[in-house]
């Protein structure tokens, strides 16, 4: 029986319809593990040591699964569990979500100090502080649209103008937020510029629109290198560009076409090199636009589409 601690956001928060976290944990407890979580504030270093606040949960899945229900979906034990170190688990699955900021930060200096010790973090913490989920991108030039990562008025204008319709991007945030599409000829382009940038002071990304994302987006997962058969397929609410769930979109359920695998098992081989167990790469068209490895989504709705449990995938990858 193994230990899976869950690094997330507080439970009452999960949206477990279509929560990929709340699918891990329930399939966890399936394979007769313990579940344990905490929230990035329960996880501190003491001296050398990484250390967590747990608290160890029965999943009553069934109750999730009943449409509208208000019942809880989880039980949790009657006291907290004793501060522990991160190496007592079997795993760490860090799955709360961005914003990536300095906090986020410092909770990845703290993972470092735990794998220093032997813990098995997923991912791993050098990776999710360093790949940058849109920035990561930029190491495949030819998957990508034309593309300017800059806080630079005059290098972002100049981008603007010469690539006429464009979609500008926060690098920091999630689930759609911040994204603007825009134009020089847009009489909000210069308040969205200023915006975005705060006034020239933070760093964005811009990039040439891809007129294939009024059909949606396809989020491609990846598992130890192997890149997953079906997608995600989120279309957009009409006369919309943003595809994401959270943002209003829709998701069906695909099987990958021979272009989703040449850009996904490309991918596959940078992951792999970077010992990157779990990601969800997202496609428009055929450019790649996302490097998802903090904590990728999706999952749930191919297994209710397809019977296909991602979940399981990753925790067999882990503990073997």
């Amino acid at each position: 029986m193994a230990r899976i601690l869950f690094i997330c956001d507080p439970l009452h928060t999960f949206k477990v319809h279509g929560d990929t976290t709340y699918l891990l944990m329930v399939t966890a407890a399936q394979l007769n593990h313990e579940v344990f979580y905490c929230t990035p504030a329960e996880i501190y270093a003491q001296s050398q040591t990484a250390m967590a606040i747990t608290h160890k949960i029965e999943l009553l899945a069934s109750n999730a699964d009943i449409p509208g229900s208000i019942m809880p979906w989880y039980k949790e034990e009657n006291h907290t569990q004793a501060p522990c170190e991160l190496n007592q688990f079997t795993a760490v699955l860090v799955r709360n979500d961005p914003p990536f900021n300095m906090e986020y930060f410092y909770l990845t200096q703290i993972l470092t100090l735990a794998e220093q010790t032997g813990a098995n973090i997923v991912n791993n913490s050098t990776s999710i502080r360093n790949f940058n989920e849109k920035l990561s991108i930029l190491n495949f030039p030819h998957l990508i649209t034309p593309t300017i990562v800059a806080k630079h008025k005059a290098a972002l204008w100049d981008f603007l103008n010469t690539h006429g319709e464009c979609v500008i991007k926060p690098l920091d945030l999630m689930a759609g937020r911040g994204i603007f599409k825009i134009s020089p000829f847009d009489v909000n382009c210069d308040a969205i510029m200023e915006n975005s940038t705060n006034y020239y002071t933070q760093t964005v990304m811009l990039q040439k629109f891809i007129p294939e994302v009024i059909h949606g987006d396809r989020r491609i997962f990846i598992i130890d290198g192997i890149v997953v058969e079906h997608c995600l397929h989120r279309i957009p609410k009409k006369n919309q560009i943003r595809a994401n769930l959270a943002a209003g979109g829709h998701g069906e359920v695909h099987k990958l076409t021979a272009e989703d695998y040449k850009i996904a098992n490309e991918v596959a081989i940078w992951l792999k090199q970077h010992h990157i167990l779990f990601a969800g790469i997202d496609v428009i068209g055929q450019k790649l636009t996302e490097i998802n490895i903090t904590s990728p989504t999706g999952a749930r709705i191919i297994l209710q589409q397809t019977g296909l449990n991602i979940a399981q995938l990753i925790l067999d990858n882990i503990i073997k």
